[in-house]
């Protein structure tokens, strides 16, 4: 089984830096912002001229009215044009806006994505994806192929207190179709994410766990916090491939 471990391309802050510098960790996948001009096919030539694939494409679902949800429906149609099979979202939506308004909106949008054959995968938090139990509500409630769960192997510490990735993961194992792989020190709203394998989530049992399911990916490397604000793109560039060092000592990658 070969994992598919790709990495989010905000960590160089420039897409076109991020598909060059990558290849040089030995990193072929990447997660990217939809573009701003709206043309995916050439984003995807950018990626394929550095020998790069979009594995998944990340922004925000904006839930709080009809138009707002409607406006992220040509980033699903952007996906399915460049064979792009995942998508990552952070879907929010106001206090304000009752539960089952909201619910509908998504469910709407997760069958779109579903005819399209793109999955919506639902980032680790809050409201909707906050740990294990609240994603499998969530995900149960919109009850559609086209919506499943983005577990962040961090988030689950930083939204969470006295919760473990591990305990969370086995709750909505089924639904993952993508992770988020990042480390901490496990603090509540602790911004330190230091390099993959220097904290306390235990990858070597998400990896075991989630391969004995047949999961092969994405698994996304999310650099990001105050352990690589302050670096330049050659230090980011080593904190990445620090993280694939690591990756390739426990199996996780060839």
């Amino acid at each position: 089984m070969a994992n598919i471990i790709s990495c989010r391309t905000a960590m160089f802050g420039d897409v076109e830096v991020a598909f060059r510098r990558f290849p040089e960790a030995d990193v072929l996948h990447a997660e990217v912002p939809p573009p701003a001009d709206g043309d995916y096919a050439a984003l995807a030539a950018k990626a394929a001229a550095n020998g790069v694939t979009i594995a998944t494409l990340a922004t925000q679902l904006n839930l709080e009215t009809d138009e707002t949800t409607q406006a992220f429906l040509p980033v699903i149609d952007g996906a399915a044009e460049i064979g792009t099979p995942k998508i990552f979202v952070s879907a929010k939506a106001p206090d304000t806006v009752p539960r089952d308004r909201v619910m509908g909106r998504l469910r709407e949008t997760a069958r779109y994505a579903e005819d399209h054959d793109v999955t919506i995968c639902m980032e680790t938090h809050p409201p909707f994806g906050t740990n294990g139990d609240v994603a499998r509500s969530t995900l149960t409630e919109v009850n559609s192929a086209g919506l499943r769960y983005n577990l962040d192997t961090a988030n689950i510490y930083y939204y969470n207190e006295g919760a473990d990735t591990v305990t969370e993961m086995k709750k909505v194992m089924d639904l993952i179709a993508a992770v988020h792989i990042k480390d901490t020190d496990g603090g509540y709203h602790s911004p330190n994410f230091p390099p993959v394998g220097t904290g306390i989530v235990d990858f070597p049992t998400v990896f075991e766990l989630l391969g004995e399911r047949g999961f092969e990916g994405p698994f996304t490397l999310e650099v990001e916090g105050a352990n690589v604000r302050d670096k330049d793109e050659e230090g980011r560039l080593e904190f990445l491939q620090d993280c694939v060092a690591y990756l390739r000592s426990i199996g996780a990658m060839a």
